[in-house]
């Protein structure tokens, strides 16, 4: 019998390829999955995956910028009220560490690579490109608390990074976030 070859949208075909990396990273760890391994899971072959991401370090960077991007929007959507003044938006979004945290746990492929066992290195390479995406709002809400006057400022930029990675530093070192939401209410 002659197996039919199957074409598929190649946004489909790259997703398709990506879930199965996910896979395979979940259950050999990133450093032990080859593309080959990738390409029998999928039961495609290694050319077709080469045809969509050039390495498995490019597959990883899909993951991680995918990731981040949904962790990123689903938190901005929560806080996203122009109703509320800037404090009490940053003390929603500093104050419940654990409700910031749960859209990382809706992709359980994801979740298990970033926050499996032996996976820190991952899960730091996560909050640092997440933060680094969260930068560009936090200066819009600055300038726009600037402008209304609830803040006065000067460095708008300087601050936004600092807000930002100073909350990784403390959450990284860190596990009780009381003591976290205390501390940004201090700086406010």
């Amino acid at each position: 019998m002659i197996k039919m070859r199957i074409v598929k949208d190649p946004e489909v075909r790259k997703k398709e390829i990506l879930r199965g990396a996910l896979k395979v990273f979940s259950k050999k760890g990133y450093d032990k999955t080859t593309i080959t391994d990738i390409s029998k899971e999928l039961g495609i072959s290694q050319g077709l995956c080469y045809r969509y991401y050039a390495s498995k370090e490019e597959i990883y960077d899909a993951a991680l910028e995918e990731y981040s991007d949904h962790i990123v929007n689903s938190n901005i959507k929560r806080f996203d009220d122009d109703k509320r003044s800037f404090k009490e938006k940053i003390m929603d979004f500093s104050g419940n560490v654990e409700e910031y945290q749960t859209p990382e746990s809706d992709d359980e492929l994801m979740y298990e690579l970033f926050h499996g066992e032996n996976s820190q290195k991952m899960h730091d390479q996560l909050m640092m490109k997440t933060a680094s995406k969260l930068v560009p709002y936090i200066k819009k809400e600055l300038q726009t608390a600037k402008d209304n006057g609830e803040i006065k400022i000067s460095d708008i930029d300087s601050f936004a990074y600092f807000f930002v990675y100073g909350q990784v530093g403390m959450l990284i070192n860190e596990s009780d976030s009381q003591d976290l939401s205390a501390r940004i209410q201090d700086l406010l």
